[in-house]
């Protein structure tokens, strides 16, 4: 295995654990509203754009899209700050992100938004040691296709074969490999089934040492 020089981070589902954050901040923007919207159709706003998601909602309940943009900016914002407030970083994500700094270049490549992205590495005490990130305001294309993470080569002066891409979803693996990257997937909130793939599979980042090895840095 190839030492690598880069190691590329998807953000929700391996860095951080956000997709609650973002169904509670719809369930507050909802009751402001005055609108009913039961949990599981909330769970949808983890998938999809916040935009296409609200949209979702009020053809549901045949209503007009009037100011979607202020409904969706005051969600946006409440996510921001609960993030900020607690970045609920996973187990071994800052031991493993201060080993590999001096020993690689490291990116974020993610369909979220940059604001919160940024809001949770810094506050999880982690922000300098990405040399970019690649969000959903950087692409055309957003994960599963190759976009994000060619996007990511390009900016970091590195080959695929230089790379190694840690995910979480087969909408990021797929984006991986379709880039010609390596990846491991790391399976947090889910089981290992065939949304792996042909990629190795972790259940979680808590053993730093067996990430390291996994990564191609086993010399250390």
């Amino acid at each position: 295995m190839t030492r690598p020089r880069a190691v590329l981070f998807d953000f929700d589902g391996v860095i951080a654990d956000t997709e609650n954050v973002h169904v509670a901040s719809w369930e507050r923007v909802f009751a402001t509203m005055g609108l009913e919207v039961t949990p599981e159709q909330c769970s949808r706003a983890a998938e999809i754009d916040d935009r296409a998601f609200l949209g979702e909602i009020l053809a549901a309940k045949k209503l007009e899209e009037a100011a979607i943009d202020g409904w969706v900016g005051r969600k946006q914002d409440l996510a921001a700050a609960m993030l900020g407030d607690e970045p609920r970083l996973y187990p071994g994500v800052v031991p493993l992100v201060r080993r590999l700094g001096p020993q690689a270049i490291l990116a974020v490549v993610t369909s979220a938004r940059r604001e919160d992205v940024e809001s949770v590495l810094r506050s999880g005490t982690i922000a300098a040691a990405f040399a970019t990130i690649v969000s959903k305001e950087d692409v055309a294309r957003t994960k599963p296709d190759p976009e994000p993470y060619r996007t990511a080569l390009e900016r970091l002066g590195v080959s695929a074969h230089e790379a190694v891409v840690l995910e979480d979803s087969a909408a990021g693996l797929a984006s991986a490999r379709a880039a010609g990257l390596r990846s491991l997937a790391i399976g947090h909130r889910h089981a290992r089934g065939v949304w792996v793939g042909e990629s190795p599979f972790l259940d979680d980042l808590a053993d730093v040492d067996a990430v390291l090895l996994a990564l191609g840095f086993g010399d250390d």
